[in-house]
């Protein structure tokens, strides 16, 4: 197993940064396609134990149980609004900037679980981008699901949320 070298001359194995580089790019990817999905697998996870040696306020804001309750009502909401002809284009600059940065915040937190410093900013990077990309794809999926295959756009929504939910599940497995 490839090796990297970090501080204090501590071998860390690279297959750990990759893992970890996929987990922020699920994470993200599913930040695309629903905004707040992302921020409650990751904190249903970090609950459940996964991200038991991360500590620090964000973490332990993460766990607590008012958290878990905001999270659900913010995801369920957002799951529920979807579905409305009112609802807004991802792809337009606000739900867009959401989505980005939201992407980048879960990014950097899975980075944390790196000892490398950088880490979390490669993670911001990856999930910021991987955000953008699964906006752009779910959307065009959508309007395909649509328009393409007369599918109706409630239905094209739900299977977009399955979609999410698989990515999400894989993305915050340890």
């Amino acid at each position: 197993m490839a090796t990297a070298t970090v501080m204090g001359g501590a071998q860390w194995p690279r297959s750990s940064e990759m893992v970890i580089l996929g987990q922020a790019a699920g994470l993200g990817l599913v930040t695309g396609m629903r905004s707040m999905l992302g921020v409650r697998i990751l904190a249903s996870s970090a609950e459940r134990g996964a991200f038991d040696g991360q500590r620090g306020s964000f973490w332990r804001a993460l766990r607590s149980p008012v958290a878990q309750r905001v999270m659900s009502v913010l995801a369920g909401g957002e799951l529920l609004m979807d579905k409305l002809p009112s609802a807004p284009s991802r792809l337009s600059r606000g739900p867009l900037s959401g989505r980005l940065v939201i992407g980048a915040l879960l990014g950097a937190a899975v980075g944390s679980q790196s000892p490398e410093k950088n880490m979390r900013v490669a993670g911001a990077v990856v999930g910021a981008v991987a955000a953008a990309v699964g906006a752009v794809i779910g959307n065009r999926a959508r309007v395909w699901l649509n328009r393409g295959t007369r599918v109706p756009a409630p239905v094209g929504a739900m299977i977009e949320d399955a979609v999410a939910f698989g990515l999400g599940a894989l993305a915050a497995r340890r």
